[in-house]
Order: structure tokens, then C-alpha cells, then sequence
């Protein structure tokens, strides 16, 4: 009894105990969170903000583009655009909001693609079709889909394939595979589809194609190829089409699947199909595709909001606010756009100078990110605003959006305004820019008209730029478009196939031409510095000359008799230049090595190299990988190597200030960015003529050549009724270039006044000639004309007594 005492107060005492255990559990838990609370509250509370605040930016205006005396060429205008974003809350049907938005707003392209092809867009777009078969039409699409059902293999059969059955098997169950050849592979089966669409009459051509593309063509006309897949890809790729495999229904379970799934069937094994749509609904459904694409952009954040149409017209804008509440996420803001200034002829302005800015490259998209841009800024496509990107584009500002876990807005507020981007001042006057584009038009259409114009002639380029400083003072060329139809969708589809596709290249940077004989004056500058011959040194030119065992003709049947160096260029005579030609070669052996003397002297004039010309893009010509005997002959007659107008003017440029190549430029100042467009910014920075590099040779020699040029202009020279009654003297010298084809290039190019040249002009009038025409026809009146236009726009510039010039005073 007594031990039975003892035990009964132990059971009082362990409670106790583990009481106690789970109080002090309990308090440090307790006191683990008022610390946390109370202490770290704060730090937990910033460090949430930090994942739910995030930065919208807010598009900064770019910068304006102005003529030499502020006349505004390219600036901003306010345009009415249609954006879409998700707000917090919202679930919305982006479909059916699309669909909403395509009766409202008008279509930018009335072209519509196949019906396969609306199906795929489609079902990449995750959307549906409002279509209904009739039975006969449903069944009609499953007696298409059996045939691919039962092709495919069972599922247990694909690991045992061999690597074509594999990659077959995949296409066949609509899957993509990464690169299937090795690059012999590939080459093999390039050259192999290339000769089966020759041999079938097509001008298709697969060297550019991805190799997926590759193998679908090479399969669908049967050839033979091999392909190798690495164990890696093959193991994955034997788990994609096993996991396809058994995805795909049996052509039994057809009979209960709707006509969306069957057409889901149908584009997988890429059938063509035809939907029971009328030319109108077809034409709304490929609206309401591009609208929801625009809204599901993949780059952005939900809380960004999308362009989904820019500018659109204001009875869209009122149709749309009167629709909103059928409208969720979707809102109308003001946005700037370009502005170019338009001609006054109504044409296009200075079209490849100027460029246009769009959406940035999907290529491109992981550079500019990396650069501060976000996926939806427009940046510079071509010409100067592409060139000048970084100084037109501002500084964006700041407005803090509070998300939500699902990344959608609660609450905006702005942090940093938008600082506008800097203004560019260009070299050029508009007026004189303007009429130099309306001469060319003019000039153009008239000579086109005339019996003996070629068909095949179509455009002309014009260059006129200061020799001293390096400034384009006008650059041209007809036809051209208007810069604005990159801002007007609808219009631009109405005219890219016609009118800006043709046009679009720049032709003063991109397209070698041979330069003919305007490439004569470096010849006999060439000749006169390596000491083949002298200026008072005469040749007799009976017609011609064996250069090695090839026989070349002069221009002129009969030839020009007597011939001297400046005689040389006045009548631009070949026959002279075979002769030097041939001389150099036999100067010293190897005679191959003496076509690297023709490079250093290009080089030194701006030929085969790049000008640096403020445009981007800028190639250097075109080099000549033939070195026979006698091609050095060709070379000094201007038909061997190609250069690009820019270089053509460059080169001449540096005859006419005496031996220095400079840069060529089209922008002037760069100034601050202003938000009072009638108020100039600060200027930032001053573009002073550059040299870079001088010639090497003797300018007793530079001065021959210019005075041979003078000479072209005088009686007896081949463009001397061109410019016949001018108030100052010129110096020129014109070119017919061969091309292999029916039709021949005309060239013109030249300075002036010829004692103190203030300005070089370069005409360009590709396919311009047949039957012997002589090239001023089409160069000449154009020449003449901007001569004229530009005295009279700049009174005493061309008239006035010689005066040091920039490249005069460096040296």
C-alpha cells in the first residue's frame, strides 16, 4: 500500500514537465514572430516591394532633323494608337476582344494568304474558326486524315528506326527537328534540289533555307539523301514522336471529334484544305489574327501594354471609345510618330538620306535589350536615323507600376519624366535638295520618252557634294517613294510591291557600278607618278592596240591620231590608256603584281574602300579576282573593278581640293534636344571636315588632270555642249560603261568653278545607252541644270574669286 502511495504523484509531475516543454515552445514561436514583425518587418517589406513594383517606361520623343538653316525635315506627330494590357482583376477573352477590334478598325493589307495558311496562323495563335462542315465536307476530311493516321508507325516500332525513318516519321507526325544533316550532308542535298527545280523550270534556289526545310522539299520530290542524328538528338527525338504517337487519335476515334479538332489534324500533317468561309469572312479572320498577335506579343510583360494598330483615324478612335465596355484592356492613346516633311511637288523627300524607324529586329531584339531598349521601342531601320540611333533616340522615362502576384497592374506612378533625344543638323539646304529631285524627275521622264532610250532604263542617281569639306549638299535619285508610307500601314501594303520594293535599296552606298572612263583621270595620274610617261609625251592612235596578244579598240573608229595627256581625257581616249597600261605591266616581274599597284592608288582616291559616309551599311565596291595580261587594260578604261557613287564622288572630290580624301558627311551640328520646337538647342557637337589620308601624287600631276577636265567641257570634249554658257567654267569628265547586257551606263562627273571648286557633282544613269548614244544625253542636261539651280539658290558661291579652302589650309 505504501509503494502504491509513493507512484501517484509522478503522473501530476510529468504533465507538469511537458506543459512546461510546450509553453516554452509555444513563447519561442511567439517571439520568433514579433521579431520578425517588429524587427525585420521593415526589411521584408521592402524586399516584397522590390517584386511588385515594377518600371513601364515612358517613351521618350526623338529627336528632330533639320536642314542647314533649321527648316524642319523630320520630326514627331501625335497619332492615335490602340494598345492592349491586362489591368489587375481582369479576365479577358483576347479572342473575342480581337474579333470586336477587327469590325472597328479598317485592315491594313486587303491580301489575304491560303486557306492552309489562315489554318496554321491559327492554331499558332491558339484561337478557332468560326467554321461548320456540312457531313459530306466532314467526312470529306477524314478520308484525308485516315491515309496519315494509318502511315504512322506503332509506337514500339520507333526506337528501332534508322535516322531517316526517325526524321521521316517525325515530319510525317508534324514535328520539328533540329538540323537533321552533318554540313556535307547538306551541301549534297543543296546542290542536289537546286538541279531538281532547274530541271523543273523553277528559279528556286535552297542554298539560304533552313535544313528543315531542306528535308521536307528533298522528301517531297523524292530524292536521295543521308542524315546523320548525334545520340543525344536521337534519343530525344525518339521521345517526341512517341509522345506524338500516342497523342494522335485512330482513325476510329475520328467519328467524334469536332471539325476544329479535324482541322487541327489536317494543317499537323500539313494538308491543303479548303474552309467554308466567303472571301469577306476569310478577309476578317486574317484581321482578327494579326490583331491578336499584335496583343500576345511573347516578348513583353503582361503589364506592358502592346501596340496592337498605330495610328489610326479618329472616327476609329470615337468607334472604339463608344465600344469600351465591349472592349476590355484595350485603350486609344496618343503616340508620336514620324513626320517628313513632305515636297512640294508632293513626292518623296530626301528618302535615302533621311531612313524610318520601325519595331526592332527580331534578331536584333537581344542587342538592343542590352542596350536599355525594351521590346516595343521603334528604333532606326536605314539611313540617318539608323545611323544616328543613339543621339535621336532620348532617354526614356520612369513611371512605377505596382503588379500583383500575376504580374498584372494595381497602381501607376510616374518617378522621371521623358527627356527628348537630340537633334541632328544636316549640310544640305532643302531647297537646293528639292530641286535637285524635281530636275531629275523631270529630265528622267523626258529621256525615257525618246526612240533611241533603251526599255531596260529605269533610274538615275545624283550626288552633289562640297570637295573642301566633305558636305553632300544633295543626293538623289529617281524614282523614290515618301518616307511617311512607313508610318501609314494601309498605304504602305498599297504600294511596297510597286513603288518602295524596287526603290528601297540605297543605291549610293550598296550597288557597285564600273565608273567607265571617269576613271581615266587616275589612270594618267597613275601613269604620269610610276613615270610611264609625261604630259608633252604623244601617242599616235591609229584605232586601237595590242595589249599581249588581245587587239583593243578605241571608242572611236579610225581613233583620234595625235594624242597627248590632256588630249587624252578631252576626247577620252582608250587607246592612250592601253598603252599605259601596257607599260606598267612590263615595268616589272611578276607582270601580276602590278594590278597591286592600281590598289594603292584606288585606296588613296577612296576607290575600293569605304568612304565613311555617315549612313549605314556602306559596302566597298566590287574587287576583281581576274588578274590576266590584259586586264590591267580594262582597269585603266574604268571597265574592271566596281565602285558605288559615293566613292565615285569621293574620288573626284579629292582631284578637285588637290589631293585630299575626305570624309564625306551629311549631318553638320548635333544639338540638344528641345521640347519648344521653335527654340534651337544647345549645340553639342560640330562635324569639321576630316582628311583622311593624301594622295601621293605630285600635284604637278593633279593639276594636268584638271586641266584635261577642263578641256572635256571645251570644244572638241566629249560633254562641251553641257555646259556652254555658264557664268563660271567647269571641269567634267563623262563615261559610257559596258555591261554585258543590251543597255549601257551613262556617268558624268565633275567640279566647280574649275579654278576653285566648290562642288562636285556625280551622275549616274544605269541601262541609259544604246547604239553608240553619247552618255551626256542622259547625263547632261541633269548636270547642267543642278549646276544652274544651286547658283542661283547660293548667288556668288560659284562666281566669287578663289578664296583657302579647309583642305587648302591643312596643308
Amino acid at each position: 500500500m505504501e509503494e502504491e502511495k509513493k507512484q501517484k504523484p509522478t503522473i501530476p509531475i510529468r504533465l507538469n514537465i511537458l506543459f512546461v516543454i510546450v509553453f516554452l515552445f509555444f513563447a519561442t514561436i511567439i517571439l520568433r514572430l514579433a521579431y520578425v514583425q517588429l524587427v525585420e518587418g521593415e526589411q521584408y517589406r521592402h524586399e516584397l516591394e522590390k517584386f511588385s513594383i515594377r518600371e513601364l517606361p515612358i517613351p521618350a520623343p526623338r529627336g528632330r532633323i533639320l536642314d542647314k538653316n533649321g527648316v524642319v525635315l523630320v520630326s514627331n506627330k501625335p497619332v492615335y494608337t490602340v494598345q492592349y494590357v491586362e489591368e489587375q482583376g481582369q479576365d479577358i477573352d483576347e479572342e473575342k476582344v480581337a474579333d470586336r477590334l477587327a469590325q472597328i478598325l479598317v485592315p491594313d493589307d486587303s491580301k489575304i494568304g491560303t486557306d492552309k495558311e489562315l489554318l496554321k496562323k491559327t492554331i499558332e495563335l491558339r484561337s478557332t474558326l468560326p467554321v461548320g462542315f456540312k457531313r459530306e465536307e466532314t467526312n470529306a476530311l477524314k478520308e484525308k486524315i485516315i491515309p496519315m493516321l494509318t502511315r504512322l508507325p506503332d509506337v514500339n516500332q520507333v526506337a528501332g528506326m534508322k535516322d531517316f525513318d526517325l526524321v521521316k516519321t517525325a515530319m510525317y507526325a508534324g514535328l520539328r527537328v533540329r538540323s537533321p544533316f552533318t554540313e556535307k550532308e547538306r551541301t549534297d542535298v543543296v546542290k542536289k534540289l537546286n538541279a531538281y527545280s532547274e530541271a523543273n523550270g523553277s528559279d528556286i534556289t535552297y542554298d539560304d533555307v533552313n535544313d528543315w526545310e531542306i528535308f521536307k522539299q528533298a522528301f517531297k520530290a523524292n530524292l536521295p539523301m543521308k542524315l546523320t542524328l548525334d545520340k543525344e538528338d536521337r534519343e530525344d527525338l525518339i521521345k517526341e514522336v512517341q509522345a506524338q504517337l500516342r497523342q494522335l487519335p485512330t482513325p476510329a476515334q475520328l467519328n467524334g471529334k469536332s471539325d476544329m479538332d479535324l482541322l487541327r489534324l489536317a494543317s499537323l500533317f500539313d494538308l491543303d484544305i479548303t474552309l467554308p468561309l466567303t472571301d469577306e469572312q476569310r478577309l476578317h479572320q486574317w484581321h482578327k489574327l494579326s490583331l491578336l498577335q499584335e496583343m500576345r506579343s511573347p516578348q513583353l510583360a503582361s503589364y506592358i501594354p502592346r501596340r496592337v494598330k498605330v495610328n489610326i483615324t479618329q472616327e476609329e478612335m470615337f468607334q472604339i471609345e463608344e465600344r469600351r465596355t465591349e472592349l476590355p484592356g484595350i485603350s486609344v492613346e496618343l503616340e508620336a510618330v514620324r513626320q517628313i516633311m513632305p515636297d512640294p511637288d508632293g513626292t518623296g523627300f530626301a528618302t535615302h538620306i533621311l531612313g524610318y524607324i520601325n519595331a526592332i529586329p527580331p534578331q536584333s531584339l537581344k542587342e538592343y535589350m542590352a542596350q536599355g531598349y525594351n521590346a516595343i521601342d521603334r528604333v532606326g531601320i536605314t539611313g540617318l536615323e539608323a545611323y544616328y540611333e543613339r543621339y535621336l533616340r532620348g532617354k526614356d522615362g520612369i513611371m512605377d507600376v505596382h503588379v500583383n502576384k500575376n504580374s498584372e497592374s494595381v497602381e501607376k506612378t510616374m518617378r522621371q519624366p521623358a527627356q527628348p533625344g537630340n537633334d541632328l543638323v544636316l549640310a544640305l539646304d532643302w531647297r537646293f535638295q528639292s530641286r535637285v529631285e524635281a530636275i531629275l524627275k523631270e529630265e528622267v521622264e523626258k529621256y525615257k520618252k525618246l526612240p533611241s532610250t533603251p526599255k531596260e532604263y529605269n533610274k538615275t542617281h545624283v550626288l552633289v557634294m562640297n570637295p573642301n569639306t566633305g558636305e553632300i549638299l544633295a543626293m538623289a535619285s529617281y524614282p523614290d517613294y515618301d518616307l511617311n508610307l512607313y508610318y501609314d500601314r494601309k498605304k504602305f501594303n498599297e504600294n511596297y510591291s510597286s513603288l518602295i520594293l524596287p526603290n528601297e535599296l540605297n543605291d549610293f552606298i550598296y550597288t557597285p557600278y564600273p565608273p567607265a572612263s571617269t576613271y581615266k583621270p587616275l589612270s594618267l595620274m597613275i601613269s604620269l607618278q610610276e613615270g610611264l610617261t609625261n604630259p608633252s609625251e604623244t601617242i599616235y592612235d591609229s584605232g586601237g592596240y595590242y595589249v599581249g596578244t588581245a587587239y583593243k579598240r578605241n571608242w572611236r573608229a579610225g581613233g583620234h591620231g595625235k594624242v597627248n595627256a590632256r588630249r587624252a581625257l578631252q576626247v577620252s581616249n582608250n587607246t592612250y590608256m592601253y598603252i599605259m597600261a601596257d607599260r606598267l605591266l612590263k615595268k616589272s616581274s611578276p607582270w601580276q603584281n602590278q594590278f597591286r599597284i592600281l590598289d594603292y592608288y584606288n585606296a588613296q582616291f577612296g576607290l575600293g574602300v569605304k568612304t565613311g559616309i555617315d549612313l549605314p551599311g556602306e559596302k566597298k565596291g566590287w574587287e576583281n579576282p581576274y588578274l590576266n595580261y590584259g586586264n590591267l587594260a580594262d582597269a585603266f578604261i574604268g571597265q574592271y573593278d566596281l565602285f558605288t557613287p559615293m566613292q565615285i564622288g569621293q574620288y573626284v572630290s579629292t582631284i578637285a581640293n588637290g589631293g585630299y580624301r575626305i570624309r564625306p558627311h551629311l549631318v553638320k551640328e548635333i544639338r540638344r534636344g528641345t521640347t519648344d520646337p521653335k527654340e534651337p538647342g544647345q549645340t553639342l557637337s560640330v562635324i569639321e571636315p576630316e582628311v583622311l589620308n593624301r594622295v601621293t601624287i605630285d600635284p604637278k600631276h593633279l593639276q594636268v588632270v584638271k586641266e584635261g577636265m577642263r578641256m572635256v567641257t571645251q570644244p572638241g570634249g566629249t560633254a562641251s555642249r553641257d555646259f556652254v554658257g555658264l557664268p563660271f567654267n567647269v571641269a567634267a569628265k563623262s563615261g559610257t560603261a559596258q555591261t554585258g547586257r543590251k543597255a549601257e551606263n551613262a556617268l558624268l562627273v565633275g567640279f566647280a568653278p574649275y579654278e576653285n571648286p566648290q562642288l562636285v557633282f556625280v551622275v549616274v544613269a544605269p541601262n541609259s545607252l544604246r547604239d553608240g548614244t553619247s552618255s551626256s544625253a542622259a547625263t547632261g542636261p541633269v548636270s547642267r541644270r543642278l549646276l544652274e539651280a544651286y547658283n542661283e539658290l547660293n548667288p556668288g558661291v560659284l562666281t566669287a574669286p578663289p578664296v583657302q579652302t579647309p583642305a587648302q589650309s591643312a596643308k
